[in-house]
Protein backbone atom coordinates (compact mmCIF):
# COMPACT_ATOMS: atom_id res chain seq x y z
CA UNK A 1 0.00 0.00 0.00
CA UNK A 2 1.08 3.33 -0.90
CA UNK A 3 1.36 6.50 1.55
CA UNK A 4 -1.38 7.92 -0.51
CA UNK A 5 -3.56 5.18 -0.43
CA UNK A 6 -3.28 4.42 3.31
CA UNK A 7 -3.70 8.63 3.59
CA UNK A 8 -7.10 8.01 1.68
CA UNK A 9 -8.02 4.54 3.54
CA UNK A 10 -7.54 6.44 7.40
CA UNK A 11 -9.43 9.41 6.16
CA UNK A 12 -12.59 6.82 5.23
CA UNK A 13 -12.51 5.30 8.70
CA UNK A 14 -12.78 8.28 10.53
CA UNK A 15 -15.67 9.86 8.76
CA UNK A 16 -16.73 8.25 12.08
CA UNK A 17 -14.39 10.16 14.14
CA UNK A 18 -14.74 13.84 15.31
CA UNK A 19 -12.77 17.01 15.32
CA UNK A 20 -10.00 17.45 18.13
CA UNK A 21 -8.17 20.78 18.84
CA UNK A 22 -4.20 20.22 19.18
CA UNK A 23 -3.57 23.19 21.47
CA UNK A 24 0.03 25.36 22.22
CA UNK A 25 0.23 26.81 24.91
CA UNK A 26 3.14 28.79 24.66
CA UNK A 27 5.92 30.23 22.44
CA UNK A 28 6.33 30.01 18.44
CA UNK A 29 2.59 28.67 17.05
CA UNK A 30 0.70 28.88 20.40
CA UNK A 31 -3.05 28.34 19.67
CA UNK A 32 -5.50 25.94 18.89
CA UNK A 33 -5.31 23.97 15.60
CA UNK A 34 -8.53 21.44 14.22
CA UNK A 35 -7.58 17.84 13.16
CA UNK A 36 -9.98 14.79 12.79
CA UNK A 37 -9.17 11.56 14.95
CA UNK A 38 -10.73 9.45 17.39
CA UNK A 39 -10.26 9.12 21.29
CA UNK A 40 -10.50 6.17 22.86
CA UNK A 41 -10.49 4.68 26.59
CA UNK A 42 -8.12 1.83 28.13
CA UNK A 43 -9.76 -1.39 28.80
CA UNK A 44 -9.63 -2.30 32.53
CA UNK A 45 -7.14 -4.92 32.06
CA UNK A 46 -5.16 -2.60 30.66
CA UNK A 47 -4.47 -0.64 33.65
CA UNK A 48 -0.93 -2.09 34.76
CA UNK A 49 1.98 -0.54 34.96
CA UNK A 50 2.40 2.86 33.57
CA UNK A 51 -1.27 3.34 32.14
CA UNK A 52 -3.68 4.69 34.67
CA UNK A 53 -7.25 4.89 35.00
CA UNK A 54 -8.39 8.24 33.19
CA UNK A 55 -5.72 7.98 30.15
CA UNK A 56 -6.73 7.93 26.39
CA UNK A 57 -5.33 6.99 23.22
CA UNK A 58 -5.92 9.36 20.53
CA UNK A 59 -5.51 8.60 17.12
CA UNK A 60 -5.14 11.56 14.88
CA UNK A 61 -4.88 12.04 10.74
CA UNK A 62 -1.51 12.96 10.22
CA UNK A 63 -2.43 15.43 6.96
CA UNK A 64 -4.97 17.12 8.88
CA UNK A 65 -1.97 17.95 12.21
CA UNK A 66 -0.03 19.04 8.89
CA UNK A 67 -2.81 21.58 6.98
CA UNK A 68 -4.40 22.85 10.55
CA UNK A 69 -0.69 24.47 10.16
CA UNK A 70 0.18 23.00 13.76
CA UNK A 71 3.76 23.80 15.10
CA UNK A 72 5.75 19.81 15.52
CA UNK A 73 7.13 18.14 16.57
CA UNK A 74 4.63 17.76 19.07
CA UNK A 75 5.60 18.63 22.82
CA UNK A 76 4.99 16.09 25.08
CA UNK A 77 3.98 16.36 28.66
CA UNK A 78 3.07 20.54 26.90
CA UNK A 79 1.17 20.05 24.34
CA UNK A 80 -2.52 19.80 24.86
CA UNK A 81 -6.25 17.89 23.43
CA UNK A 82 -9.06 19.22 23.69
CA UNK A 83 -11.90 16.30 23.28
CA UNK A 84 -15.39 16.65 24.68
CA UNK A 85 -14.90 19.76 26.75
CA UNK A 86 -12.34 18.22 28.43
CA UNK A 87 -8.05 19.26 28.35
CA UNK A 88 -5.76 16.26 27.94
CA UNK A 89 -2.35 16.36 28.70
CA UNK A 90 -0.25 14.55 25.48
CA UNK A 91 1.74 12.40 27.62
CA UNK A 92 3.43 10.80 24.14
CA UNK A 93 3.43 10.56 20.87
CA UNK A 94 3.91 7.70 18.47
CA UNK A 95 4.86 8.35 15.01
CA UNK A 96 6.16 5.23 14.23
CA UNK A 97 3.06 2.66 14.33
CA UNK A 98 0.74 3.87 12.00
CA UNK A 99 3.90 4.98 9.08
CA UNK A 100 4.38 4.00 5.60
CA UNK A 101 7.08 4.42 3.20
CA UNK A 102 8.52 7.04 5.80
CA UNK A 103 5.11 9.30 5.34
CA UNK A 104 3.43 9.72 8.79
CA UNK A 105 -0.32 8.70 8.58
CA UNK A 106 -1.61 9.08 11.72
CA UNK A 107 -0.79 9.92 15.25
CA UNK A 108 -0.67 7.95 18.10
CA UNK A 109 -1.02 10.11 21.40
CA UNK A 110 -1.27 8.97 24.56
CA UNK A 111 -3.45 11.20 26.78
CA UNK A 112 -3.57 11.92 30.51
CA UNK A 113 -6.61 14.02 32.55
CA UNK A 114 -10.16 14.37 33.47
Amino acid sequence: MTPAAARAAYRRQMRNGETLVLRRLAGVGAGDYAARGRVDGFAPSDFEGAIQQGMRTAIVLAEDVEASGFPLPFREKQDRLVWNGKTLVIRSVDDATRRIGGVVIAYVLELAGA
